[in-house]
């Protein structure tokens, strides 16, 4: 009885393992980043920026004030944009590490999060407020803007120059990532 159980135990690890490991290779999205819309189906992007391009402008809500916010407003600083998802862990941290970066170049930048929540305004309005977001959030229920930004997983981000022009694109987020996005701002600020 004990060596069937033991057999049975071992086969039973064999089996979950290759399971995990056959399915999650087959993954669609890295293991950091969390698909944008319904289930397994990814966004279908409207381009692919590259450096250079202009930024395509947008007009969402503001969570906190509901006042339509366009991009070209906040045109003439570096603008960091990203776009999270409240049940993502690593748009949390990535959040996080925002504030921070704003704290620390105030009002030489500006930050600004695109939520694609899934969970809609109240759990984005939640989310925001618990964690204290120091900045603008917009909220965009039907993925429009990640679509103009070629992106279908959050967290994403540009920075994007005083005049306008993405001047670097990133996809996901580990805290190491604040280290690429400060230089790109201290290359932008000329400090």
């Amino acid at each position: 009885m004990r060596k069937t159980f033991f057999c049975l135990f071992f086969i039973s690890l064999f089996v979950g393992f290759t399971f995990h490991s056959v399915f999650a290779a087959d993954s669609k999205a890295p293991t950091s980043m969390v698909t944008i819309g319904e289930g397994d189906e990814l966004l279908e992007p409207e381009v692919e920026l590259k450096i250079g391009d202009k930024a395509p402008d947008f007009s969402l809500p503001n969570l906190s004030t509901d006042e339509m916010e366009h991009l070209k407003n906040f045109i003439g600083k570096p603008i960091v944009l990203f776009f999270i998802q409240s049940a993502c862990y690593s748009c949390l941290q990535e959040a996080k590490a925002m504030q921070e970066i704003k704290v620390k170049y105030g009002d030489k930048i500006n930050v600004i999060a695109v939520g694609v929540d899934l969970l809609g305004k109240p759990m984005l309005v939640s989310w925001a407020a618990h964690n204290n977001i120091n900045y603008p959030v917009l909220l965009d229920p039907i993925f429009s803007v990640p679509e103009k930004y070629g992106f279908s997983f959050t967290p994403s981000s540009v920075i994007i120059d005083k005049d306008g022009l993405i001047s670097f694109i990133h996809a996901g987020f580990r805290p190491a990532d604040i280290n690429l996005i400060e230089n790109k701002i201290k290359d932008l600020l000329g400090s």
